[in-house]
């Protein structure tokens, strides 16, 4: 075998080829053979898990009994689809009632939701505004997972539960031909002490100017408290998304 190596080694000397060796040449020592091991290593890396995307109009067909403040209306008109138009009747919240009792609703449609995205899983709250709609739902014990429905798709906003409240900490936005989502996980003890620390009032007044008429915010939990019932009287979804953004940058 050594006179073998010899005369392969004298064949390659002054050219550019690499020696190639037979394993046959070759003496190693004998290895335990690992590939399967490394596969089965590499297979158990962590998942990241996900929530598949629905169609508006499947979904609420299943979860609109869940929200009293919405029901869905049901109704055959002349030239339109009721497979992809969908109606609710939403209150108007006036806190008026009609003469049976009723509470006063307004109706909202929404075209092309047998298209419209939201998260396959079950809705914990509904809002519906002129434009557009939010979901929330109940992810698990230590998160909220709030979204926001618009013309072009969908915008998922991932918080931390801390005291029953919904602490934004990422968003993601989901365009229709999405068909899931990660979920994004956070820790929520940092973000706890984090929230007893002194607010910069004036990084605050930037970020979200009408913060300046607010009194007594001195730490940042007292600064989420106000910009969270604040964000309860809105309805607007850019101005929702807004005070989310001015959350997760409080809390960098």
């Amino acid at each position: 075998m050594n006179e073998n190596l010899f005369d392969m080694v004298q064949k390659q000397e002054g050219t550019d080829v690499p020696q190639v060796f037979s394993e046959e040449d070759l003496s190693l020592p004998e290895t335990e053979d690992t590939s399967e091991e490394t596969e089965a290593v590499s297979d158990t890396g962590p998942t990241i898990p996900t929530i598949g995307v629905s169609a508006l109009a499947d979904w609420f067909g299943a979860n609109c009994e869940t929200f009293d403040n919405i029901n869905e209306v049901n109704v055959s008109i002349r030239g339109v689809d009721p497979a992809n138009t969908l109606i609710m009747a939403v209150k108007d919240g006036s806190g008026e009632v009609d003469d049976e009792g009723n509470d006063k609703r307004i109706l909202r449609v929404f075209d092309n939701a047998d298209m419209h995205p939201v998260l396959n899983m079950s809705g914990y709250s509904m809002d519906v505004y002129n434009k557009g709609f939010q979901v929330t739902y109940d992810y698990n014990d230590d998160t909220f997972i709030k979204c926001y429905g618009i013309k072009l798709g969908l915008i998922v906003v991932f918080c931390n539960k801390i005291n029953g409240q919904p602490i934004p900490y990422h968003i993601a936005r989901l365009k229709k031909k999405d068909s899931e989502v990660e979920v994004i996980g956070n820790e929520v003890e940092p973000r706890v002490q984090k929230l007893t620390e002194d607010v910069n009032i004036e990084n605050l007044h930037i970020l979200y100017p009408q913060s300046s008429k607010a009194e007594d915010l001195t730490t940042i939990q007292s600064a989420v408290d106000w910009l969270l019932e604040r964000q309860a009287g809105v309805t607007d979804i850019n101005h929702l998304l807004q005070i989310d953004n001015v959350i997760i940058s409080l809390l960098e």
